[in-house]
């Protein structure tokens, strides 16, 4: 067995219970796209990536792409895409695996969503964020920078759990807000903001204000 194929087979047993982090650590010094799991940011999410796919649920994804149907004639930039995106866009992530995987990007752009967006302004017809806000330390940035590259009648939509993240990725999370505090992040970063629940997910739909 190769080094990469080892440190794959200890990824799934290790979600699925098994006591293995410290011997993927050492596996992971080996494989270039690794190096640094758990703990660097890259290495995390390009390990996620090869059963990124099998971690939502059918149903969920179901629901999320009806919610988004409307956006799918315009141009759309998934920020944090993972492995897969729920219309066509230009995905951006820090992860090259998750880019490498994701079959609804027309375009793939790596990058890290903490630092400015490299994409111009008015640029989008629309942003969408799905299960990333929780997970970003300077969120009212970001959104500041999701304003900047929207055009003026652009929406950004963003999908959220309302019953938490798992336990092996919660280590990444950096915000556990409720719904109301969302919204209210959302609203104070110059959004006129809609929400609601659905299957267990908070959608917010967000337009500029004008």
């Amino acid at each position: 067995m190769d080094t990469e194929t080892e440190f794959l087979t200890g990824m799934m047993e290790l979600h699925f219970g098994g006591k293995v982090k410290g011997q993927l650590q050492k596996i992971a010094k080996k494989v270039a796209w690794a190096k640094g799991w758990p703990i660097r940011k890259e290495a995390f999410w390009n390990a996620e990536a090869f059963m990124w796919r099998h971690k939502i649920d059918k149903k969920v994804r179901q629901a999320i792409e009806k919610e988004f149907s409307f956006l799918r004639a315009g141009y759309n930039l998934d920020l944090g895409c993972g492995a897969y995106s729920y219309v066509p866009s230009v995905g951006f992530d820090v992860s090259e695996k998750m880019l490498l995987f994701n079959e609804q990007c027309y375009e793939k752009v790596q990058g890290d969503i903490e630092k400015k967006l490299p994409f111009r302004d008015g640029e989008f017809d629309s942003v969408t964020a799905v299960f990333i806000l929780n997970y970003v330390q300077n969120v009212r940035e970001l959104l500041g920078e999701i304003k900047r590259i929207l055009k003026p009648q652009g929406v950004l939509m963003a999908v959220l759990s309302s019953c938490g993240i798992n336990g092996w990725q919660k280590q990444k999370e950096v915000h556990e807000f409720s719904k109301r505090e969302w919204k209210k992040v959302l609203l104070d970063a110059g959004f006129v903001v809609r929400s609601h629940e659905k299957e267990k997910l908070w959608f917010f739909r967000c337009e500029k204000e004008q």
